[in-house]
């Protein structure tokens, strides 16, 4: 199976207190562990109960504005966030008529477990997930 490419978008401060947004293209699950795993958790959660601004994380596969899956990852916790996945596979006309979208709510989860759910962006379809995960 060729590789999916997969959009990683994140939040972080850099020098300081600002937020900084980063996009990055990647081509392996590998890739997407990496971010995570370099992510400055304690200093992050620290500076976001301080100013009430936080980062996280996005990855998506296909089109935002189309055919798409995408996992958002909330940092919470010291190696701990709320994990969400939306697939919309068809968004219907005036995004409501003929609509095909799942959502779920992972909750929170260990990092260990978002990059294990992660994962399917890497291995799935838009289709597939959609499957997977429809009500």
């Amino acid at each position: 199976m060729a590789p999916r490419m997969v959009k990683a978008s994140y939040s972080q401060r850099s020098d300081g207190e600002e937020i900084v947004h980063h996009e990055k293209t990647l081509r392996l699950h590998r890739e997407a562990c990496e971010i995570i795993d370099n992510y400055p958790w304690e200093t992050e959660l620290k500076l976001g109960e301080e100013t009430g601004e936080g980062g996280g994380f996005y990855f998506l596969l296909g089109d935002e504005n189309g055919k798409h899956a995408s996992y958002q990852f909330v940092p919470m916790d010291i190696d701990k966030g709320w994990l969400m996945l939306e697939v919309v596979l068809k968004k219907g006309t005036l995004g409501i008529f003929g609509k095909q979208t799942a959502t779920v709510d992972f909750d929170a989860v260990t990092t260990f477990e978002a990059k294990d759910k992660i994962k399917d962006l890497f291995n799935h379809t838009v289709e597939s997930l959609y499957a997977k995960y429809k009500g």
